[in-house]
């Protein structure tokens, strides 16, 4: 039996369904020249997004203080995943492990290298705390998740030197540092990641091929969205397996000290990868959005899974777009904007949808998800959600998804109140 949302039809979880709408979808909507230079406008726009080829080389100690102490320890009661209760001794040791007594009047930043999907973390600790007892989808030290290959700014380290607090493209946070590769310098880096053959994992999820002499290369996992670049003195086998029928892609590894190194690894030209960055069409993003149907949700990407704003910052990582991490980030980014007033009518906000394109990111406090075309005079959304509301008397029952879906945005929130009747804006990432 395959269960389904209410007010979908199994048909609409196909992309096909919608993009056969859709009068334009095979054409360009900007070159890859223009979403660089979009997302140049992003970097202006937003204040959580960097350019890290441009950043800074140092921060003072008020500087450097003041970024670690953003994030703030629970004031009220939490719990561990056993459902013990947190003690303070928790919080101290957590405290201690900042190194907060180690941060110099001047301190220089490192860069970096993920060799591997890690977790960004409020504070040094792999440990989890939940809000509510038995509630174990919403871990709250955990901020989001860091792709492999992706560039990193070091700039603290913690007392037990297990982790680096960090700056991404477009997060700040408490990395593990075995998950790292140290960089001589800056260039060493962004020669490596500026490369101009490489491929881009389009797949949900990707992994190189086994590799029985090095465990650094062998099945590694890369996500949605991953740019790796490709050897350029193509070898004629790697690890005793020849290269026909394989991408060689160079790969970010650590030495014995955790500095950086390259290896050679393999992927499959038959796995769901591109050389290059996928051309930027309608149809294109409603096929990316498609691949990741019934994905596990999990907040700030555990789980595996990920949140409602990763899931589109991932598939628009595809064509070479830098968004925000986070849904009210990402709802100020440039492009072609859709308000959506509080005193609007329902009739007016379906209205609205005549003039938004599908692919649109779609925003609600608290929320983020996709606009993928109109279906009975109604719109329709593809995201990764929690859950909705069903009505049971003069109640509503909450009804737990966790997971990517198309629904109608009719579909009652948790709140009992339609999806559509939130939404703040629309935005089509284009100039």
């Amino acid at each position: 039996m395959f269960y389904i949302i209410p007010g979908t039809k199994l048909e609409m979880l196909d992309a096909e369904y919608w993009i056969e709408k859709i009068p334009d979808a095979d054409s360009l909507i900007m070159t890859q020249n223009d979403i660089m230079k979009f997302n140049q406008k992003i970097v202006e726009k937003c204040d959580s997004v960097y350019d890290l080829k441009s950043y800074r080389d140092s921060f003072t100690y008020d500087e450097l203080l003041s970024l670690i102490k953003e994030y703030k320890l629970p004031e009220k009661e939490m719990y561990f995943r056993n459902g013990e209760l947190v003690k303070r001794d928790f919080y101290h040791h957590i405290t201690d492990n900042l190194n907060i007594t180690e941060i110099k009047e001047v301190n220089p930043v490192q860069y970096g290298i993920t060799i591997r999907k890690t977790s960004l973390r409020s504070f040094p600790t792999e440990i989890a705390v939940y809000s509510r007892k038995g509630d174990i989808e919403f871990d709250r030290f955990q901020e989001t998740s860091c792709h492999a290959i992706e560039p990193v700014a070091v700039l603290h380290e913690s007392k037990d030197k297990k982790w680096y607090f960090v700056q991404m493209y477009n997060y700040r946070g408490w990395v593990k540092a075995c998950d790292i590769a140290i960089a001589k310098d800056k260039e060493e880096v962004f020669d490596y990641l500026d490369a101009d053959d490489f491929i881009v994992i389009t797949g949900n999820h990707v992994r190189t091929q086994s590799n029985p002499y090095d465990d650094d290369v062998s099945e590694i996992r890369f996500d949605m969205g991953t740019r790796i670049p490709l050897e350029t003195d193509m070898p004629d086998n790697v690890a005793n397996q020849s290269t026909y029928g394989n991408y060689v892609i160079k790969l970010p590894s650590r030495d014995d000290k955790g500095n950086l190194v390259f290896k050679d690894g393999l992927i499959s030209i038959k796995e769901d990868v591109r050389r290059g960055y996928i051309p930027y069409t309608r149809a294109n993003v409603l096929n990316q959005a498609f691949k990741l149907i019934g994905d596990r949700y999990g907040w700030g990407d555990s789980l595996n899974g990920r949140d409602c704003s990763s899931f589109i910052m991932y598939v628009y990582k595809t064509f070479g777009f830098a968004l925000p991490r986070n849904a009210d980030e990402q709802e100020k980014c440039p492009g072609i904007a859709h308000q959506f007033s509080d005193d609007m009518s329902l009739i007016d906000r379906i209205e609205t949808f005549k003039n938004i394109k599908p692919g649109a990111a779609l925003y609600m406090p608290g929320h983020a998800m996709m606009f993928v075309g109109m279906d009975g005079g109604m719109p329709y959304i593809i995201h990764d959600f929690t859950g909705y509301a069903k009505r049971n008397g003069d109640k509503y029952d909450f009804i737990p998804v966790n997971e990517v879906m198309v629904t109608s945005s009719l579909l009652p929130t948790s709140m009992g109140i339609p999806f559509i009747e939130r939404f703040s804006s629309a935005i089509q990432f284009e100039m």
